[in-house]
């Protein structure tokens, strides 16, 4: 990372985004950028206080919620960062073109959208990873991330997944709801 002088003491702020970056990610002149990286091969990534944010090398654009990440991976050693959805089995990878604090930024806020979770045992001895998730608006949703293997739509797994969103939901003081 390289490190700017200010008054005679190094900081370790990055330049804003660049203009051209900020023009492809559809980002507003006001809208805030947490973290920012270059991508390997052409492309940018963004993490905003609503989400994550990137134009891939091959074109594809990702606008998408913090609630919308499952869980993330990062390799200093490559400067890959892996992101994967909720229901989606495979990560979106994210090759970083030098040093940034974006790594740390989308682990710090996909953790803290998480109020509480808890597993839920489903039948054929597997398991339901159920969530209490905070949106930027700070909206709260539950979720439910199932194992591989899991039907959500068989009706055991569907109320031991109701019933560990309710007493989710119970535990953070809401009313039942979705």
């Amino acid at each position: 990372m390289r490190l700017f002088r200010r008054g005679g003491v190094w900081t370790g702020r990055r330049p804003p985004l660049p203009d051209e970056a900020r023009e492809l990610l559809g980002l507003a002149v006001d809208d805030r950028v947490l973290a920012w990286s270059s991508l390997v091969g052409a492309g940018w990534a963004v993490a905003t206080p609503a989400g994550l944010r990137a134009v891939l090398p091959t074109g594809t654009r990702l606008d998408r919620s913090w609630t919308d990440v499952d869980h993330v991976a990062w390799d200093r050693d490559s400067g890959m960062l892996a992101v994967w959805w909720i229901g989606r089995p495979h990560p979106v990878p994210l090759e970083l073109a030098g040093e940034s604090f974006l790594p740390e930024v989308v682990h710090e806020r996909v953790r803290s959208s998480v109020v509480t979770s808890a597993d839920a045992a489903v039948p054929g001895g597997r398991s339901v990873r159920v969530a209490l998730r905070k949106a930027a608006d700070g909206t709260l949703l539950t979720q439910a991330a199932p194992t591989p293997g899991v039907r959500m739509t068989d009706p055991d797994v569907a109320a031991a997944v109701e019933r560990a969103r309710a007493r989710l939901r119970d535990d953070a003081g809401l009313p039942p709801g979705v």
